[in-house]
This record gives C-alpha cells, structure tokens and sequence, in this order.
C-alpha cells in the first residue's frame, strides 16, 4: 500500500483524500448517509474526503434565494466536517446571487467555516465566468490563495443534448472555454489555484493551437492587457487525473508535469476504479507519484491539519 491521496472530480460530494500510511483515493458521493460513505471509504483506504454540493449548484435559483441556499449547503458541509473529525474536508457552493454578499459568503467559508476551497461551475446559469457579476469573486478568491476546483455545468442552450454528447463533448469544451476566459480577463495575472477537471478537459491537446493563435492575431477591442500572452496562463493550471485511458493521463504528466496533476477518482461515476489504477501504471518516479496523489493535495487544499487530526 502506497500512500495516496485523491484530487477531485466532480458533482455532490467530491473528495480529496490524504493521510500518510493508507492506500488513498478520491470519491464523489451523491446523496449517500454519512454512514455509508464512511463505509466506501475505509472499505477502499480513504482517509480524508474533500466533499462538495452537485450539479447544478444554488446559483441557478438566482438572486438572494441562490445566496441563501450557498449559505445554507455550506453549514451543512462545516456540520459534517465537525461531526468526523479529520475525516472529511469540502468545497463550498457559492451563489452568485449579489456579488458583495458572494464574496461574503467566500470569507466566511474560509475565516468561520474553515472549508478547502470552492466548487465553481463552467458558467453560473448561462453566465460566463468573465461576467461583471461573477469575475470579481473570483479575483476575490485569487486574491485569498483559495482553491477552485472548476468543474463543468451545461453550457447555454444544449440542454437537449444527450448524455454521452453532453458529458463526453460538451462539458469538457465548456470547461475549457471558461478557463481561457478567465485567462483572457486577466485572473491568471492574480496566481490563482484552479484545477480544471477532468484531465484539463481539451486544453492540453489544443495548448499549441491556442498558443499560435495568441501570437498570431491581435486582442480584440477593449480587452485588458495581459502580461503574457493567454495560452501561456496553461502552464500555470491545476488538473485532476479523472481520465479513461494511461495515454491521455502520460500525455498531461508530459505537458504539465507532476506538480499539477492532483489524483482525482469521479466516483460514483463512470468507472471509478479505472483513473486509480491508471496513475499506478503511469511512468513517473515514486517521488513523483506521491505528489499527483498525496503532496499536491495537501498543498493547495491546506489539509495538513485534517490529516494530523485523523493521523
């Protein structure tokens, strides 16, 4: 048993798990009893689950109903943390509802509650990322150091689409879209933490295309000044390894490098067993491995206290 930890995927209970003598792994619960995944999670050696609130997060109910909500789903979140001691940490849910009363709500998960980071989603109900009234929270959370595990919602106008369209194509462009967007708004020039899930979704494969194009065509009209050009910000993005095959996985350990890579499982769905089992095959060093599944982890989220109390 080596020891791992687990970076995140995705929906209603996503988790990160760390601690320093078990075989570790990520899970995503979905509206398990506390008690059951406590139980999936001895049975497969997680020590600490980095929990979340899924698809589609408060923001959709919009207004001070979506603010309410995101208060609401993180108390709970905080209550679960308090009730198992070094066991789990969460992503909290944010509104989006009023961007003063959001960027509250981020301080007060942070200073109060004590949570990991935040849950962001690809577009907030239709809105880009780079929206006026979105942007600023999370120049906000760039600014505080906090994590933001970005994760994929369904873009604007394919509702209809079906489910191997939408999760297999449409989620990871709409994802990847959303981080050149905040590359474009200038957040990367803030160092924020964002881990872009699923593998990065198509950015590593388009890194050279988007690079070229950078070079090759001038800003449009009132965009901001960048102090590099915006597929250069890829260097500095955060993945999970929420992946189906070992070539996709060694191909971002080849672009990115171990230091960003943070082990992710998406259980309960796809094939949840399959990503663990990928990073074990991967062609890195023992060093190297231990910080796509434990050290990475620690770092970003900060879960070295939650690791010592369960130690």
């Amino acid at each position: 048993m080596h020891d791992r930890a687990a970076a995140v995927g995705d929906h209603a209970g996503q988790h990160l798990a760390v601690q320093a003598h078990r075989r570790q792994q990520a899970c995503v619960e979905v509206s398990e009893p506390v008690g059951v995944k406590l139980a999936d999670m001895d049975a497969s050696g997680i020590d600490l689950a980095v929990l979340s609130h899924g698809l589609p997060g408060p923001h959709v109910l919009g207004g001070a109903e979506a603010d309410g909500w995101a208060a609401r789903i993180n108390d709970e979140l905080a209550v679960t943390i308090a009730a198992h001691p070094g066991r789990f940490a969460c992503w909290a849910s944010l509104g989006f509802g009023d961007p003063g009363r959001t960027t509250a709500e981020a301080d007060r998960c942070l200073d109060e509650l004590g949570l990991a980071g935040f849950q962001v989603w690809s577009n907030i109900a239709g809105r880009p990322l780079d929206d006026p009234g979105v942007l600023p929270v999370l120049q906000h959370l760039a600014d505080r150091g906090a994590a933001i595990h970005l994760h994929p919602a369904p873009p604007p106008g394919q509702q209809a689409i079906g489910p191997a369209t939408m999760l297999g194509f449409a989620f990871p462009a709409d994802t990847s879209l959303a981080v050149l967007r905040l590359a474009g708004a200038g957040l990367f020039d803030r160092n924020p933490v964002i881990i872009a899930a699923h593998l990065g979704e198509v950015l590593p494969w388009l890194r050279e295309r988007i690079g070229l194009w950078d070079h090759a065509l001038p800003p449009l009209p009132g965009q901001p000044p960048l102090a590099q050009p915006a597929g250069e910000y890829l260097d500095r993005l955060y993945v999970d390894t929420v992946g189906y095959g070992l070539a996709p996985l060694e191909y971002c350990y080849a672009q990115l490098g171990a230091g960003r890579l943070l082990f992710g499982s998406d259980h309960p769905y796809g094939a949840p067993s399959v990503p663990g089992q990928l990073v074990d095959r991967l062609p890195c060093t023992s060093a190297e491995r231990h910080q796509i599944l434990a050290g990475n982890a620690r770092r970003l989220l900060r879960l070295d206290t939650a690791v010592a109390e369960h130690a």
